[in-house]
């Protein structure tokens, strides 16, 4: 099974907006971003950093159009892309259990995704930290998910001083706190 969850992922499972909405090519750029912002606003808005509270329309557009489209079979796994690394997973349908790592046996924690991220706070933790105590997706539904780009994330923070200053500064201090008091021989999520 992790073959074949790699291989899809290989195989162009990680549809642009263009590609899941090919109407889009036709329109003209500034009718883009406004589609790509309408077609998963909602999404985003469930993520306090990326909502319109911090992030301009235009901010969010640019975040919606870097946006993928997953799906994922029931018993596939995952933790990041091959291609685009961590991100956020937003689940438009389906189920999942997630645990620790991969390597871990018992999971720890399920909850019902409809909507929301489960790591919103993670993603801002760098890669080089957070890579061992990771969060990994196991998949018991047919799933389709909104996969938005940890690197398009940053880059909207990088911009926007006060969504960092004021939301995910404090975010990103709370999930280290989290990885950091997590045992190794735990690995649970509080």
């Amino acid at each position: 099974r992790d073959h074949c969850t790699k291989n899809s992922l290989d195989e162009k499972n990680a549809l642009t907006l263009s590609e899941a909405y090919p109407t889009l090519d036709i329109l003209s750029p500034e009718l883009r971003k406004l589609c790509a912002l309408h077609l998963t606003h909602t999404y985003l808005e469930t993520i306090p950093y990326l909502s319109s509270k911090y992030l301009s329309a235009d901010e969010q557009a640019e975040i919606a159009l870097q946006c993928r489209t997953l799906e994922f079979a029931a018993g596939e796994h995952f933790s990041s892309h091959p291609e685009f690394g961590r991100g956020l997973l937003i689940f438009k349908n389906g189920f999942a259990f997630t645990s620790r790592n991969l390597t871990k046996t018992n999971l720890n924690w399920t909850r019902d995704q409809g909507g929301h991220a489960a790591d919103a706070n993670e993603v801002l933790v760098e890669d080089e930290y957070y890579k061992e105590k990771q969060i990994a997706y196991h998949f018991i539904s047919f799933s389709k998910l909104l996969f938005v780009p940890r690197s398009a994330i940053m880059n909207a923070l990088g911009k926007n001083p006060v969504a960092w200053k004021e939301c995910a500064r404090w975010r990103y201090f709370r999930a280290t706190l989290i990885l950091f008091s997590l045992k190794d021989d735990e690995l649970k999520i509080p």
